[in-house]
């Protein structure tokens, strides 16, 4: 079915209510109980409001102080955008011949190592070939089939940032590229894909250029509004010829005007302080002080102290192997740990912020570099009772849990096989928590352009074959920074988790939902998401699937349409109605399918009661009422229709619904009578 095109008439074969299909088996809810706790779903939620929150319509800052803005990953970029990303841009050296490679082939690859302004590059690019309205922006994970399968227009200008090309044989990448190039130049569009890898293939100089960033110090000039810097005269260290992070020197020349010293900012934003003080090979008690801190940022002095003792207990543990334990007499002096952050440590500080103290690091950047230090320069008998303690904060309080995922995604931008090995494939094959642990740590590694494509493959590969925890832990991922980066895969992942076996489904149907919850906080993002459902619903449904698949299908959708927002208990569906008209087509389609199927109608008809009664508390209801009835009648039969319009009349009509602010009587008749029905093509 389409939106065109009215749903098949009940009772035949392909439908979900078809007689020949065998009934669901129930599963036990004490085992659905176990594989989704509401509390672990609220958590979730909760991970998702403090990370992604200042979301605007493609940027998201969420994740650590300090951290990047993160962008999705498709989607498009119109003209505003464009000029936003290219506000005080400096060409890097390899800018013209790009360009010229990418007027001639239509098609050119950056490729260079993360962080160097490959994005902000390739933008400029593509605006230097002439944007009409947009820039499109492609999936990284279109694999060379699927780009070259991709309908090109011309005159329109694509983008594939962080492109996850996967293993393809030299020779087929070659005739894949030519063929790409001789596509895009037929059509008169141009692509441009970055990639992050150190440098070029041999071979394919044709199409790959190695990226370098930008001189520094005209980026600095640039920023500063100043030109001619000279070292000397301006107190800049020497070190920031060095810099190959444009974010660094961006916020080098934001500190500058802030009025801070110059060597005093790059000793923090390179890691000078902290290198400095590992360097003074500081006591075993100093050492494990600063690696709690590092998963544990933030945390009340008191539940710090908690969980820093366990660190150390665990090492000592470590440390004792096969050797007989010690003994301490009772007379021995208690060591005086608190001065380990109260005594003017170079790195640490307590916060007054909020009230309750709390043990932090005195710069943002400190947190990172500790990480970095602590895998460079100790070995077993530091990193392994780290390993353990890690694993062990997946079962502490929910703010130590987000801490300890928010240290892995910072580990995870220098070792990301230490973070899947020792801690995600554990975790999700493990209990709730665990779980939950694992897709924390996947939401917030997206915060990073290379590591965000590490937690989308990672995540694929628990989709399938893996083990239903692991499908699990993919679902709830998702649901989570996932959905930001990747919010297209989102929804056909979900919506593929969702047709699985009862465990499984169940976990994804409830992430589908809180995608959608958290979505909507993002402008337009929860529009297309609806649009993406309904091709799913569609295709699926209208090409026919056996009957459990269609009710769990149908059993997702409904969760979507009976959610509220994320902040209150307003359904999610009548806001996006009145904030967002031009979702109307799209929900009154998701629920023409819920009510034309006869197992779910009474559910689907108490919804959009319940919509209707939100509606009528707000300005514009009728107008939102009528589009909403328009959509929903367009594509149902006629049959269908008129039961569905009594049953709505019914639920009205009851007493038990009146006594909870029934939905005005207007509003009802708005949605009841809405235009004329659109003639089937």
């Amino acid at each position: 079915m389409t939106t065109q095109e009215p749903p098949q008439e009940e009772g035949k074969p392909s439908t979900p209510d078809s007689p020949r299909n065998e009934p669901e088996q129930a599963e036990p809810s004490e085992q659905k109980a176990a594989d989704f706790d509401e509390d672990a779903l609220g958590q979730t939620a909760n991970v998702i409001n403090n990370f992604f929150a200042g979301v605007n319509t493609r940027q998201a800052n969420f994740g650590m102080a300090g951290g990047p803005a993160v962008r999705s990953v498709s989607g498009r970029l119109d003209r505003d955008d464009v000029e936003r990303v290219l506000k005080r841009f400096v060409r890097p050296a390899g800018f013209e011949r790009a360009r010229a490679a990418l007027n001639e082939r239509h098609l050119v690859l950056l490729v260079g190592e993360e962080g160097i302004g490959k994005w902000t590059s390739g933008v400029a690019l593509l605006s230097a070939v002439g944007v009409q309205d947009r820039i499109t922006v492609l999936s990284p994970s279109l694999d060379l089939d699927g780009l070259l399968a991709t309908s090109y227009k011309k005159g329109r200008v694509y983008f594939v940032h962080d492109w996850i090309e996967g293993e393809i044989e030299t020779g087929v990448r070659r005739f894949g590229l030519d063929a790409l190039s001789t596509r895009l130049t037929r059509a008169g569009a141009h692509l441009v894909i970055t990639l992050n890898r150190a440098e070029p293939r041999r071979g394919f100089e044709t199409f790959e250029i190695g990226w370098e960033p930008p001189d520094p110090l005209e980026v600095l000039e640039t920023h500063l509004g100043r030109t001619r810097l000279a070292y000397e005269r301006d107190g800049l260290p020497e070190e920031v010829s060095a810099l190959r992070s444009p974010r660094q020197v961006v916020e080098l020349a934001e500190q500058m005007l802030s009025g801070q010293s110059p060597e005093e900012i790059m000793a923090d934003l390179c890691g000078g302080t902290v290198a400095g003080w590992f360097d003074g090979v500081p006591k075993r008690s100093e050492v494990f002080a600063v690696a709690a801190l590092a998963f544990a940022h933030g945390m009340p002095e008191r539940v710090f102290e908690r969980l820093l003792v366990r660190l150390i207990a665990i090492a000592d543990e470590v440390e004792r192997q096969g050797a007989e334990r010690e003994r301490r007499t009772i007379g021995e002096d208690l060591p005086q740990s608190r001065r380990l952050w109260n005594d003017a440590n170079p790195l640490v500080r307590l916060s007054a912020e909020g009230g309750e103290p709390t043990v932090v690091f005195r710069s943002p950047h400190y947190r990172e570099q500790v990480i970095l230090q602590l895998y460079r320069v100790y070995g077993y008998s530091l990193l392994e009772p780290l390993r353990q303690w890690v694993r062990e904060l997946a079962d502490d309080l929910p703010e130590v849990q987000v801490q300890a995922a928010a240290g892995l995604a910072l580990l995870a931008r220098k070792h990301p096989g230490e973070v899947k090995e020792s801690f995600l494939v554990p975790w999700a094959g493990g209990l709730a928590k665990e779980r939950l642990a694992a897709a924390s740590t996947l939401s917030l590694m997206c915060a990073d352009d290379a590591t965000a494509a590490v937690a989308f493959t990672t995540a694929l590969g628990w989709v399938e074959n893996a083990g239903q925890p692991q499908a699990m832990t993919a679902a709830l991922a998702f649901a989570g920074g996932l959905a930001i980066r990747y919010p297209g895969e989102t929804v056909d992942w979900l919506w593929y988790l969702s047709l699985r076996g009862v465990r499984v489904s169940d976990v994804a149907q409830r992430a589908l939902t809180l995608m959608f919850q958290t979505a909507a906080e993002r402008d337009t993002e929860a529009l297309t998401a609806l649009r993406l459902l309904v091709r799913h619903l569609d295709r699926d449904l209208g090409e026919g699937m056996e009957a459990r698949k269609a009710r769990r299908a149908l059993q997702a959708v409904l969760g979507v349409l009976t959610a509220d927002r994320l902040d209150g208990e307003e359904s999610l569906m009548a806001w996006l109605l009145l904030s967002q008209p031009a979702s109307a087509e799209a929900i009154g389609t998701l629920w023409a399918w819920t009510l034309y199927n006869a197992h779910h109608r009474s559910d689907a008809v108490r919804a959009l009661c319940r919509t209707l009664r939100h509606l009528g508390e707000q300005g514009r209801a009728l107008e939102a009422a009528e589009a909403l009835g328009s959509a929903v009648w367009s594509v149902l039969p006629e049959t269908v229709t008129v039961l569905v319009k009594r049953a709505i009349d019914r639920a009205c009509a009851e007493r038990h619904v009146q006594r909870v602010s029934p939905p005005a009587k207007h509003v009802v008749l708005a949605l009841l009578n809405a235009g004329a029905r659109r003639t089937p093509s």
